[in-house]
């Protein structure tokens, strides 16, 4: 009875440890509040705000086609060049399901930048695709105090190496996810490791008695 009892309590424990992991995870996933473009000089800008949190996970690349996510059916926008921008842990929308950017598309008439229009907001996914005049090189950053996403497009010259910053350093055009991660999934894992090295432990402990 008291090696069951205790493979009982510490099976509960780690069973309140990921559930405690989880939940915080979901609530605190960014929203995305704000999208505006503006000319700067030697690069048009584009700026992701976001509120309830850092800037969550994100990647930049450019993709053949931009596609609605869900959907699957194919995005157009201006521009001959299409970037996709997709932020994972993060939400377009408040309590009640309305959206908290609007307008979902706009055209900020930008020497490099044409249009901006959102391709997605689901299951903690939001997509965006930028559509430029050509592949140019980029630049990312991030900003606090609100928390953002600053997409910097080249304006010098007549493109360049997609992925290249202004400044001259080159890159694979697909800049992968970077930003905040969940940490539920590695609590869960340990608290299951810790479960079963507890059960282990106590049962070669009844063998030897």
């Amino acid at each position: 009875m008291r090696l069951v009892r205790t493979v009982v309590v510490t099976s509960l424990a780690a069973i309140v440890l990921a559930l405690a992991a989880a939940p915080a995870g979901a609530q605190s996933a960014p929203t995305l509040v704000a999208v505006r473009a503006g000319r700067h000089p030697g690069f048009d800008r584009v700026v992701f705000e976001f509120r309830g949190g850092g800037v969550p996970s994100h990647r930049v690349r450019y993709v053949d086609r931009l596609v609605q996510d869900g959907s699957g059916n194919t995005v157009s926008v201006a521009g001959a060049a299409d970037l996709e921008v997709v932020f994972q842990g993060a939400n377009a929308h408040d309590d009640s399901g309305a959206p908290t950017v609007s307008p979902g598309r706009f055209s900020p008439g930008l020497a490099a930048v044409k249009e901006v229009a959102q391709t997605g907001d689901f299951e903690a996914v939001v997509g965006y695709g930028i559509g430029i005049d050509s592949r140019r090189p980029l630049k990312l950053s991030t900003l606090s105090g609100p928390s953002r996403l600053v997409v910097d497009v080249s304006t010098t010259g007549a493109g360049g190496s997609p992925g290249a910053s202004p400044g001259g350093s080159s890159g694979t055009g697909a800049l992968p996810f970077t930003g905040s991660g969940d940490q539920s999934l590695l609590v869960t894992a340990l608290a299951l490791l810790a479960t079963g090295a507890t059960v282990l432990a106590l049962a070669r402990r009844t063998r030897t008695r």
